[in-house]
């Protein structure tokens, strides 16, 4: 019965009853979705690179160089020589390294040139090895293997042609069109920003560029050449041909944007990066990924704190103002609370009243933030995924989620105290006085 007269008071006063549960609702969005996607954001970072000891790049910001080799976030401040990646490739500490090559973009996803070592070597999430979901990985120059994500959302397959562009802004005004790259295989989806990238042969990125001044469709030729050298244009051509087939694919870079190394012992990890960073000819920088990670949340430690602080701050607000409504409605209730005191309901029945309605309203609003919360991240997660690169997983009802939910509904109960005892202290012959 009080379930009964609970609901048909808050119906009777249903557009404030609303309004406020839509406030709770709110707030209850704002601080699950800062709660979840902080450990959503931790995880996909997490998971994103195993397996590798150390990352060497030009020297910078450990976080900036973790960025940009790892997540394809940012652009080096610098270049690593080739002469220097060989060294260090070489040295007696190292069991396997890869180099990376960033700059170019197709369509907006970035290019990374390396070579096929990277497919055997690059583990993500608990060590995972990357795998084919069709063809294999690149042999010569003009190959290409596809991230998931690339694949799908420009509807390619293998055999296809696609050209890339110099620089990594979505649009850009300088193609190599001149070398078409052919798809010869797709990765199987990764969760990680692999599934975002277009992987070709290191020697094809040296390629290309080295070839710009030449190709006709990269530099429009002069009116007015003449026989001479449209003869040596056309022989320089048909030389680029030849290296498109193969005979290029030995070409060394004078430099590449990273280099991801595996040691033979993880107990010399610390002393290879003093080395490393140490080394006379170029300056440079040597990072563990586990530790730059941490070091990245520690400098976004402050930011969680205060998105936490404002989301706890929007809920309190809200149940204040439910607190408010329940306040401001006593005055009009008292003849409503009169009339069931008159017909034998003790005072601590009027009390359970109102708080039964404010848990209600709280449930209402709590439940309406937790689907709203989850449908939207449903709706959305693959527009996240392709915009930005993270990749947020839909919202559990976990026991986490429960204990907020739960920690809300508490604290409204708690609230409504203060309009619940105020109306179990209301005289019954206030309410039914007559009012002049």
């Amino acid at each position: 019965m009080l379930l009964r007269i609970a609901s048909a008071s808050l119906w009777n006063r249903r557009l404030t009853v609303l309004l406020t549960a839509f406030s709770i609702a709110v707030s209850v969005f704002i601080m699950l979705g800062v709660d979840h996607l902080k450990n959503e954001l931790k995880s996909s970072f997490g998971r994103t690179v195993s397996g590798v000891d150390l990352i060497v790049g030009a020297r910078t910001g450990s976080t900036n160089l973790l960025l940009y080799s790892v997540f394809r976030i940012g652009n080096p401040s610098n270049n690593l020589s080739w002469q220097t990646y060989q060294a260090l490739s070489q040295s007696k500490e190292v069991a396997w390294a890869v180099p990376i090559s960033l700059g170019d973009s197709h369509k907006g996803y970035r290019v990374m040139g390396t070579t096929p070592d990277y497919f055997v070597h690059f583990k993500y999430g608990s060590r995972q090895a990357l795998s084919f979901d069709k063809g294999a990985a690149f042999s010569t120059t003009q190959q290409v293997v596809l991230g998931s994500e690339v694949a799908a959302k420009l509807h390619y397959h293998l055999g296809d042609e696609l050209v890339i562009s110099h620089g990594t802004g979505e649009v850009s005004f300088t193609h190599h069109d001149a070398y078409p790259f052919k798809v010869v295989g797709i990765l199987a989806p990764t969760g990680t920003p692999v599934d975002q990238t277009v992987h070709v042969n290191l020697a094809s990125i040296e390629l290309i560029h080295a070839s710009g001044s030449h190709s006709g469709r990269d530099h429009p030729k002069v009116q007015g050449t003449s026989q001479a050298q449209s003869n040596q244009e056309h022989d320089d051509d048909h030389d680029h041909d030849h290296a498109a087939q193969g005979v290029g694919h030995d070409l060394q870079p004078g430099s590449v944007t990273a280099m991801l190394v595996g040691l033979k012992s993880r107990i010399g990890t610390l002393t290879f990066q003093r080395k490393v960073n140490e080394y006379k000819a170029e300056p440079l920088l040597a990072i563990i990924p586990g530790v730059a990670l941490a070091e990245l949340w520690q400098m976004m430690g402050m930011v969680e704190k205060a998105l936490a602080l404002i989301a706890l701050l929007v809920l309190l607000a809200s149940l204040l103002g439910m607190t408010t409504m329940l306040l401001a409605s006593m005055r009009e209730r008292e003849r409503e609370i009169a009339v069931l005191r008159a017909i034998g309901a003790h005072a601590s029945f009027v009390l359970l009243l109102i708080e039964l309605e404010a848990i209600l309203i709280a449930l209402v609003g709590a439940a309406a933030g937790y689907l709203g919360l989850a449908g939207l991240l449903a709706l959305l997660k693959g527009w996240i995924s392709s915009e930005y690169g993270l990749f947020i997983n839909s919202l559990p009802l976990s026991g986490s989620t429960l204990g907020y939910l739960g920690i809300i509904v508490g604290l409204a109960a708690v609230l409504a105290l203060i309009p619940a005892i105020l109306s179990y202290r209301t005289a019954l012959s206030r309410g039914l006085s007559v009012r002049v």
